[in-house]
This record gives C-alpha cells, structure tokens and sequence, in this order.
C-alpha cells in the first residue's frame, strides 16, 4: 500500500466554526482537491467519527449542486446548513432501496453533479443473518457482489461529467503489516479512480491518498 499525503486540515473545521477563516488560510488547498477529484469516482474510508462526513459537506462548496445519498442516520442535516451548498438528501433504508435510487440514476443520469454515497458500508448489517451463530461464507459473497455492484453503476453515472464520493468504513487487512482498507470487497475498488483514507493524527486531520498492494513510501509532500 503506497501512501501520500494530499490534505490536512485542523480540528477546528470538523467542529464547523472557523470554517471561513480556514478557507481563508487554506482554501486554495481545498480547491485543489476539490479539483483533483472533479469527474472521478472515489472513495473515502475512515474510523468511526473520524470527519468523513463532515469533509464531504465541506466538498458541496465546490460544486454548483450535490445529490447526497444518506445512509449514515447519525448526522442531520441541519447540522450542515451552514456550510453545505445545494444538496439534496436522499435518505436510503435498504440495499434495495439504493439499488432503485442507482438504476433510476443510471437510466436518467444528471451532468456536472457531485453525487455523494454515505456511508455503502453502513448496509453491511442487512446482509447478516438474524441468529448470528449461522454465520455463512455466502453472506460475505452476498455482501461483496452488492458493493461491486453499486460501484459498478456509479462509475457509469460518473461517465456523464459526475464527480462521485463513496463513503466507507475501514478494516484491518492485515494483523502482520497494519494495512488498512476500505471495509468491503478490494474487487469493488476496481471501478473507483482514487482511494483517500482520513486519518486523525495530532489533532489534525490527515486526507492519504492509498494505493493497495503496493509497499508503505514516505508521503511525497506534507504542508
């Protein structure tokens, strides 16, 4: 897994009050990942309450209108009206219910949208069985063949001039290395453009650009 750092920002933008004096300072950084992103599919993977959520309504400021899907319920969106721009919630009950939101999408794609998926992983617990000790190895094909095939279809939205944010949780791939990666199948990531993890480190939150299966370098640049 290689990793460069792309973005850093202060604990103080998570908390939303000193946004504008942070764009201020910073905001020519911001833009450019903003633009680094445009017309690309990519996913952004994290701890829990890490920021995720709150970066990706920081990122509806650089674009005229943003479709966000809500999976995560653990946020409200009065919460961003202050910094959000343009967004329409939808809020999605179920991996069907994404799958119709997705196809109808798909049939009548949107241009130049920032379309934001929050969180793909959060719809794991639907896959698991009632009784947990009936545990299958077909409840993680189940699971895996549902994340391809939502990436899947969200890579052809984005063929239309749509940038596109899929959020996930992170899991540990491996006890011996500590690698870290999105929480669901690594098949799935062969439709994404790009691959960021949020870290939090000395207050301060870190954007990584991550590449699997490639060995650890240092980070390219820090600012």
């Amino acid at each position: 897994m290689r990793e460069m750092s792309r973005f850093e920002f202060n604990e103080e933008v998570m908390r939303l009050a000193e946004l504008e004096k942070f764009e201020k300072e910073k905001g020519d950084k911001l833009k450019q990942f903003a633009e680094s992103i445009k017309n690309k599919l990519v996913v952004l993977f994290g701890e829990p309450f890490v920021g995720k959520t709150t970066f990706a309504h920081v990122l509806t400021r650089y674009f005229d209108t943003t479709v966000y899907f809500r999976i995560d319920r653990n946020f409200s969106p009065d919460q961003f009206k202050k910094i959000a721009k343009n967004v329409e919630y939808i809020n999605i009950n179920s991996p069907q219910h994404l799958n119709y939101q997705l196809n109808e999408l798909v049939r009548n794609p949107p241009n130049g949208v920032f379309i934001v998926v929050d969180s793909v992983t959060s719809l794991d617990a639907f896959f698991m069985p009632a009784d947990p000790t009936k545990q299958s190895p077909l409840v993680d094909k189940l699971r895996a063949r549902f994340a391809d095939s939502v990436m899947q279809r969200l890579a052809i939205i984005r063929e239309y001039n749509n940038t596109v944010l899929v959020i996930a949780h992170e899991r540990l791939k491996d006890f011996e290395s500590g690698e870290i990666v999105p929480r669901f199948n690594i098949v799935a990531l062969r439709h994404c453009n790009a691959t960021f993890r949020l870290v939090k480190q000395n207050g301060k939150r870190k954007i990584i650009k991550v590449t699997i299966r490639e060995p650890v370098e240092k980070p390219d640049f820090e600012f």
